[in-house]
């Protein structure tokens, strides 16, 4: 646990220790017995490779470290440069793009990629890598065995060939995720906000004028903004295939830079885009040989270094960018993410997680009227002005979907481009705020299993009362997500009026579990809350009871010798612990368990501190002791605006009810 003097823990000073793995510690031991590390939670076996495609399936792969692959090998080669990151036998270019833009930026990348690593000092054959992941950073070990297939790397590589630092960075975020396999097929925004922390979402290109596009692009990478874009695929098909200028359908591409060139008569603006293949470069206008160079000064040609050469990297005018190309990412980064001098000190990011539960707070779009009001709610606080408005604006006004918005997203369907009246109303509103909602751990090994996600925003009083169904049957929202999508993450950017909103947060389809994690990014001053729900019950004060010195005295030695580096139980730790103290008949199952601990706040890492379990081990313990002492009981909750009488004491100290009750009368 961390001290005073230590950063919070899950901060980029102090992350999380994936799997209960310390670095420091296990290189000092590798570097005392002599021996590399060789990780055994990811070890080098197909399962850690999963099923991606193999065009060759029957060469056999390999697991080498680098000074076996290469005499030269080094971890990095001089810089870490955008030209250097290549992909290999996998589909995963949105991970690499995102990487690539990360590059640009050295300050956010040593903490993705922590400095004083080498395959020479102190190399004992481990790596370690930080990722952010919903609300705090997670810091991942690897060993350096890579997979390789006839003497080359399997997957990413460097163009020198002899640079490792991109293949170990993919090894870990792999490992976090489950496989290689589960790196096939995503979207450039997941990567660059596990690489940052920040905000990422889609610019439809077509929504713009180059010139009002590119003043955009450029004013968003002045802020340390990271960028990609992608030519959209009409068919699966269609991925992959070249076009005639040389462009990749389908593929992600960095943006890296935005410049212009002053004529007397003209001006042209540029960016610079980057393949991560390290091939196949764009060969229309402006391109590295492209013949309108001849006529440009060759002191202008070097300041925005012109490269003839196939790399990857290239330029291209704004007109011919936004004719060729249809959807920028972009990513604001986390402001905790920038040093104390940036000019992003007056923003914040506010951040709460919690879970869709199977009969409680699974609610459903408000096509299902008699339970949408159950998904969770969460209050928001405009108070805080904008004090100009940004005529460089990066953000779009989010997904759209106005209309018909609790459908579920067709994804053959184009965008409507025709709603600048909105996007013009939107922008006279004075409290700007980014909402964005993420669902977690749907990427499975090897498949993805995206829930369809979409929020509501409510203008409501400033008294904080859960809105109950009565309130859904006659308000309409005042702004939403857009249509539910099935992607990890739906956001929307606002204008609102000053004043108390209510953000609901839900799957299409009700009583469908799942995790999630919601966030607001706005003026300091602005706040995000939990909404409480409006229950009562005669075992309110059962459920506070104080933690009986025998309890604590179990919990304290079943921490000691249980619980990890964080000084947390497991949900498996918190059944044994549990089971140990309570009788027999009453005994909990492990998902009930689980359900418990959703309850609390742990950050979604299904853990609790020994605060925590004892306080809850007492609501449990006490709450059986009650029933034990009455045949009956009359508990009575608010559900769907009756009173439910629950008379039968064993139902309603059945596994499930009690998941339920325990989340209804949570003090």
């Amino acid at each position: 646990m961390a001290t005073n003097n230590e950063a919070p823990l899950g901060s980029t000073e102090n992350p999380i220790k994936f799997k209960d793995q310390d670095f420091e510690t296990l290189q000092a031991e590798c570097l005392k017995s002599g021996v590399l590390f060789s990780d055994p939670t990811f070890p080098a076996e197909q399962k850690s490779i999963g099923t991606p495609e193999d065009p060759d399936p029957k060469k056999a792969i390999q697991w080498k470290r680098p000074k076996e692959i290469s005499k030269n090998a080094v971890f990095v080669e001089d810089t870490t440069a955008t030209t250097d990151i290549c992909q290999g036998q996998l589909g995963n270019c949105w991970l690499l793009a995102a990487l690539s833009c990360l590059t640009a930026h050295p300050s956010l990348f040593m903490k993705v990629v922590p400095p004083n690593q080498s395959l020479s000092d102190r190399y004992a054959g481990i790596f370690h890598f930080k990722f952010w992941q919903y609300g705090e950073w997670v810091e991942v070990v690897v060993d350096d065995r890579l997979p390789v297939r006839e003497g080359r790397l399997l997957f990413s590589y460097s163009r020198t060939r002899n640079e490792f630092w991109s293949a170990l960075v993919e090894k870990a975020y792999a490992k976090l995720i489950g496989s290689y396999g589960s790196l096939k097929g995503g979207n450039i925004s997941e990567g660059m906000e596990d690489f940052t922390g920040g905000i990422a979402r889609s610019l439809e290109i077509s929504s713009r004028t180059p010139r009002v596009l590119w003043r955009s692009l450029a004013a968003a990478l002045s802020r340390g903004s990271l960028l990609s874009c992608f030519i959209q695929a009409k068919s699966a098909s269609d991925i992959g295939k070249v076009t005639g200028e040389g462009l990749i359908k389908g593929h992600a591409y960095a943006i890296t830079d935005a410049d212009k060139l002053t004529k007397p008569s003209d001006e042209i603006l540029l960016l610079r885009l980057r393949n991560p293949w390290g091939f196949i470069e764009y060969c229309g206008p402006w391109s590295d040989k492209g013949k309108e160079w001849e006529n440009v000064d060759p002191t202008e040609k070097e300041r925005i270094e012109v490269k003839c050469v196939e790399d990857g990297e290239f330029w291209i005018s704004a007109e011919d960018f936004s004719n060729l190309f249809d959807v920028v990412e972009l990513c604001s980064v986390n402001p905790d993410s920038y040093d104390e001098e940036s000019t992003l000190a007056s923003w914040a990011i506010t951040e709460h997680e919690g879970c869709w539960l199977l009969g409680s707070s699974a609610g459903g779009s408000r096509k299902y009227n008699k339970t949408f009001w159950k998904n969770p709610q969460y209050t928001l606080v405009l108070k805080e002005k904008d004090e100009n408005e940004d005529e460089d604006d990066d953000d779009d006004v989010g997904d759209d979907g106005e209309d018909g918005d609790d459908e579920m997203e067709d994804p053959t369907v184009t965008p409507d481009p025709k709603k600048k009246a909105e996007k013009q109303k939107q922008k006279v509103k004075r409290c700007t705020v980014l909402v964005e909602l993420l669902q977690k751990n749907r990427r499975q090994r090897d498949k993805l299993n995206f829930l369809h996600i979409a929020f509501h925003i409510y203008k409501v009083p400033s008294e904080n009362t859960c809105l109950d169904r009565s309130f859904f049957m006659k308000n309409r929202p005042a702004c939403r997500s857009g249509k539910y999508k099935a992607q990890r993450g739906v956001w929307r950017k606002m204008r609102l009026d000053p004043g108390t909103y209510v953000i609901v947060v839900s799957t299409y389809r009700p009583n469908i579990p799942g995790e999630f994690f919601v966030r607001t990014f706005s003026k300091i001053g602005n706040t995000l809350e939990t909404q409480d729900f409006a229950c009562t019950s005669s075992f309110s004060q059962v459920m506070t009871a104080p933690v009986s010195s025998k309890d604590q005295e179990r919990v304290e030695m079943t921490f000691d010798k249980q619980a990890g580096l964080d000084d947390r139980l497991n949900v498996k730790d918190i059944m044994k612990l549990f089971n140990s103290v309570l009788e027999k008949d009453y005994h909990l199952p492990l998902e009930t368990c689980r359900e418990l601990i959703f309850g609390e706040d742990t950050k979604g890492r299904c853990a609790l501190s020994r605060e925590q379990a004892g306080t809850l081990l007492a609501s449990v313990r006490n709450l059986q002791v009650q029933l034990s002492l009455c045949a009956h009981v009359c508990v009575c909750v608010c559900v769907d605006e009756s009173h439910v009488s629950v008379t039968d004491a064993a139902l309603f100290f059945s596994p499930s009810f009690l998941s339920l009750m325990r989340i209804l009368l949570e003090a």
